[in-house]
C-alpha cells in the first residue's frame, strides 16, 4: 500500500501510532497525544484520519494477514459475521440513521458497524468492517466529498446502497482473495439468507447460520433410487427433514 507524506513525520509512524490510539481504547486522540506522544502533536493525527485518499482498508487488511499467519495451519477457522450499533446522541450528526438495538428493541440514531472476523481455538482477528446506513432517518452529509473517486467516499456509497449480506459477501471474498482461509461461516439469523448460503456454495465454506421462522422456501435435492429428488421446504420442514431426523441417541444418556 503506498501511503505518501511530502513533509513532517513518515506517514507510517502516523499510521502506527493511531492504531496503537485504537488499541489501547484511548477516549480522546488529544489527551492521548499530550500523554503519550513527543512532538507528534493532535492536529498531525486529526489530518491524518480526515485525508480522504487514505485506504484504511487495505491497511487493516495487511495487519489482519500478519496476525492470521501466526495461526497453526492445522486447525479450523471459522469467518465470524456480527452487528453492533455505535449510539450517536448528536441527532443531527451527518452520516448517522435510526437502527434497532435487538437487545433493548428500542430504536436509536447512531452507526451500525459490520465486522467480519476469523475465529479458531487459537484467537479472533477483526477482518474487516462496514458502516450500514439504514433507510429511516438518514442524517445526509454537511458537505459532498472532495473527491467522489476516493477511498472514503467509495465506502459511504457502500454504506447508504448495500445490504447486510451483499456486505458479508464482499468482506469475505475480499479475505479470500487476501490468502485468508476459513471453512466455516458463522453469523446470525439476520444474515441466513439465500444469499449468505450461495457465497458458502461459491467459496466451499460450511454455514453455520441462525435461521428465523418465516415463509422462505429452501430447495433440497436428494438422490433416491438413482434419481435426483428436488423438494422445497420452509425452514421448520428443513429442520425435521436435514436434523432432527439424522438426531441420534447417546448410549446411557436420556431423551
Amino acid at each position: 500500500m503506498a501511503l505518501i507524506k511530502r513533509s513532517g513525520f513518515p506517514v507510517s509512524e502516523v499510521i502506527f501510532t493511531l492504531s496503537l490510539w485504537l488499541w489501547l481504547k484511548k477516549d480522546s486522540i488529544g489527551m492521548f497525544a499530550r500523554d503519550s506522544l513527543q512532538g507528534m502533536g493532535k492536529d498531525v493525527l486529526y489530518d491524518t484520519m480526515n485525508r480522504e485518499d487514505l485506504n484504511w482498508r487495505k491497511c487493516h487488511e495487511l495487519i489482519a494477514y500478519k496476525a492470521v499467519k501466526s495461526f497453526r495451519k492445522d486447525i479450523k477457522k471459522a469467518f465470524v459475521s456480527d452487528d453492533s450499533i455505535k449510539q450517536r446522541f448528536r441527532k443531527k450528526m451527518p452520516g448517522i440513521s435510526s437502527h434497532v438495538d435487538h437487545t433493548t428493541g428500542r430504536h436509536m440514531m447512531g452507526q451500525q458497524v459490520l465486522t467480519v472476523g476469523l475465529s479458531c481455538e487459537e484467537g479472533f482477528v477483526p477482518l474487516d468492517n462496514e458502516l450500514f446506513t439504514s433507510k429511516t432517518k438518514i442524517q445526509e452529509l454537511a458537505k459532498p466529498f472532495k473527491e467522489g473517486r476516493s477511498a472514503v467516499a467509495k465506502r459511504h456509497r457502500i454504506a447508504v446502497n448495500q445490504t447486510k449480506p451483499e456486505m458479508v459477501a464482499s468482506m469475505i471474498r475480499r479475505a479470500l482473495r487476501a490468502g485468508i482461509q476459513g471453512h466455516y461461516l458463522l453469523a446470525e439469523a439476520w444474515f441466513g439468507s439465500k444469499a449468505i448460503i450461495r457465497l458458502c456454495q461459491e467459496t466451499a465454506l460450511i454455514a453455520i447460520l441462525r435461521m428465523k421462522k418465516s415463509k422462505l422456501k429452501y430447495r433440497i435435492s436428494e438422490y433416491t433410487n438413482g434419481e435426483i429428488i428436488e423438494r422445497e421446504m420452509d425452514v421448520k420442514a428443513l429442520y425435521k427433514h436435514s436434523v432432527r431426523k439424522q438426531r441420534k441417541k447417546i448410549l446411557g444418556q436420556g431423551g
